[in-house]
C-alpha cells in the first residue's frame, strides 16, 4: 500500500538512509544502535509508523540501487538532490507526485518525456535536468520493462567506428568459418528487398542476414542497405544499416547498432584476411585492389594485419589516387595507382575485387599463374565480377556453397554449364579446419565471398563485447 508522505517525512527518510549507508560503509555494525539514537529526535517528530520504518532501515541498512530497482520516496529524493542537484525542499515537493505517477526510479524517469514530467508538476527546467542525469545510466542496468527484460543499449555510428576495428574481428570470423564448415552455425538464407527507382524512392537494395554460432553468448540479425546512389548528390553515403545483437541465453535484445554497413565491411575484410592467411604463400606480398571504395580500405587494413609489409596496387575509375594516399598514410605501406586492371593483375600475387559487380573486371590472360583472387562484389543473382573461364579454371573456394550457387560467382559458371556445385574445391571453413588443404603449389585460386550470417554473428559478438564495456 503506497503511503503519501509529507516533505519532513521525505527529508527524514533521506537522512536516515544516508546515515545508515555511511555507518555501514565506514563503521562497524556495532555502532548502528548509536546511529539510531542520533536519529531519535527526528523519529519522535514523525508518526509511530514512520519511526518504526526508520528504525528498521537503520537496523537493516541496504545499499542503494536506484538504477535497477524500484526506489523508495526517500531514495528518489536523495537522487534528486545528490545527482540532479535540486534543493531538498524543491525535490521533496516533486517526489510524492512522481511516485504516484509511476516514475519511482531514475530508470523510469529516463523513459519519460519532458511533457510527461511537467504534467507531474515538475518544472520544465528541472525535468530536463532529471532526464539528462537519468540518460547517463547504462540501459543494460536500467529498470526492467514489463516483459521482465531490460531494454537494449543503443550505439550510434561514431561510437561504433571509434571502438571496433577490423583487426579485432579476424580471429572471431576465422573461428566462425570453421564452425560453419562443421555444421555448428545456424545460417538462414539471406533475404533481399529490391527498391525500384521512382520519383520518391530508390534505386537501392536491402540485404537481411543473420546467424548463430554454437556456444556463443549472442546471435545477430543484420540489415544492410546498399546502392542508394541518389544519396551521393545530397552529400549522403549510398546506404545504411543496423545490427541487432540478441542474447542467446534468453532471447532479449542486447544492443542495436547503427553501423551503416561499417560492421558489414569489417566482417568482409576479416574474411579477406582469413583467405590471405590460408590460401597464399608468405612471399605473395604484392596485393592489388580493383575498386577502391570503403570495402577496399577495410580489405587493405585486414591484409596488413596478416601480411605486414606488403606492396599495394590499386585501380578504379575514380578515387584510386585518394585511396593510395590514405592507405599509405594510415598503414605506412607503399601503394601504386595503376593505369588499368591489366597492369594491376600483371603486378599482383593477390587480387581483391570489390566492385558493384555490374561488369567483369579482369581477364584470365592478365593474371599471374599463382594468383589468388578474393572476390566480394557478387552477392546477388544479377552481379558478376569474374569471367567464367577464370572460375572454372581455378581451385575454387567459397564461403558457403548453397549461397554462391545462387548469388555468387559460381552462379554464372553454373548458368554457362562450365561448373556444378560438386566442382567447388572447398568452403573456406574446411581450409581453416584443415580438412582440406589450402595452397599446395602455384595454382590459380579463386575465393568467392558473398558474406554469411556466420560472419555477422561473429562481428556482432565482437562489437557487443567492445561496446558494452564502455
Amino acid at each position: 500500500k503506497r503511503m503519501k508522505i509529507s516533505r519532513d517525512t521525505c527529508i527524514a527518510r533521506m537522512l536516515t538512509r544516508r546515515l545508515a549507508a555511511t555507518t555501514t560503509r565506514v563503521f562497524s555494525t556495532a555502532l548502528i544502535p548509536a546511529a539510531a539514537r542520533q536519529l531519535a529526535p527526528v523519529s519522535a517528530a514523525l508518526s509511530a509508523e514512520n519511526a518504526e520504518l526508520m528504525q528498521s532501515i537503520v537496523a537493516n541498512p541496504t545499499p542503494m540501487d536506484l538504477i535497477s530497482a524500484q526506489a523508495t520516496e526517500a531514495e528518489l529524493l536523495e537522487w534528486c538532490t545528490t545527482s540532479v542537484g535540486l534543493r531538498e525542499d524543491v525535490a521533496a515537493g516533486y517526489v510524492a507526485t512522481l511516485v504516484a505517477e509511476g516514475f519511482d526510479s531514475p530508470a523510469a524517469i529516463a523513459m519519460a518525456s519532458t511533457d510527461e514530467l511537467t504534467r507531474a508538476r515538475v518544472r520544465q527546467g528541472h525535468a530536463r535536468m532529471m532526464l539528462a542525469r537519468a540518460s547517463e545510466l547504462k540501459p543494460a542496468r536500467a529498470a526492467k520493462a514489463k516483459t521482465g527484460l531490460a531494454p537494449p543499449r543503443l550505439f550510434d555510428y561514431p561510437t561504433i567506428t571509434a571502438n571496433v576495428k577490423v583487426a579485432d574481428a579476424i580471429d572471431a570470423v576465422e573461428e566462425a568459418f570453421g564452425k560453419l564448415a562443421q555444421g555448428k552455425v545456424d545460417v538462414p538464407f539471406p533475404m533481399h528487398i529490391g527498391i525500384d527507382e521512382t520519383s520518391g524512392a530508390g534505386p537501392g537494395d536491402c540485404h537481411i542476414k543473420g546467424g548463430y554460432v554454437s556456444g556463443a553468448k549472442t546471435f545477430t540479425v543484420k540489415l544492410a542497405c546498399v546502392s542508394f546512389y541518389k544519396n551521393l548528390s545530397h552529400g549522403l553515403p549510398p546506404g545504411g544499416g543496423i545490427f541487432v545483437v540478441m542474447s542467446a541465453e534468453n532471447g532479449a535484445p542486447l544492443g542495436i547498432m547503427q553501423e551503416n554497413r561499417f560492421l558489414t565491411d569489417l566482417r568482409t575484410g576479416a574474411a579477406g584476411a582469413v583467405s590471405v592467411k590460408h590460401l597464399t604463400k608468405p612471399e605473395h606480398n604484392q596485393i592489388g585492389f580493383i575498386g577502391t571504395g570503403a570495402i577496399a580500405k577495410v580489405q587493405a587494413r585486414a591484409a596488413a594485419a596478416v601480411r605486414p609489409g606488403f606492396k599495394g596496387f590499386a585501380y578504379a575509375f575514380a578515387g584510386g589516387e585518394e585511396f593510395c594516399a590514405e592507405m599509405e598514410a594510415e598503414l605506412g605501406l607503399d601503394f601504386t595507382m595503376c593505369t588499368s586492371a591489366k597492369e594491376l593483375c600483371n603486378r599482383s600475387d593477390v587480387v581483391f575485387t570489390q566492385t558493384p559487380g555490374s561488369e567483369i573486371v579482369l581477364d584470365k590472360k592478365w593474371l599471374r599463374p599463382h594468383a589468388t583472387i578474393i572476390a566480394s562484389g557478387s552477392d546477388q543473382p544479377t552481379k558478376q565480377e569474374l569471367p567464367v573461364d577464370v572460375i572454372a579454371g581455378s581451385k575454387y573456394v567459397c564461403d558457403l556453397v548453397k549461397q554462391v550457387a545462387r548469388v555468387g560467382e559460381l552462379r554464372s559458371a553454373i548458368a554457362a554449364k562450365a561448373m556444378t556445385e560438386t566442382d567447388v574445391y572447398a568452403e573456406l571453413g574446411e581450409i581453416v579446419n584443415g580438412t582440406k588443404a589450402g595452397r599446395t603449389g602455384n595454382e590459380l585460386i579463386v575465393v568467392d565471398l558473398t558474406g554469411t550470417g556466420a560472419q555477422d554473428a561473429a562481428i556482432g559478438q565482437v562489437a557487443w563485447d567492445r561496446l558494452n564495456a564502455l
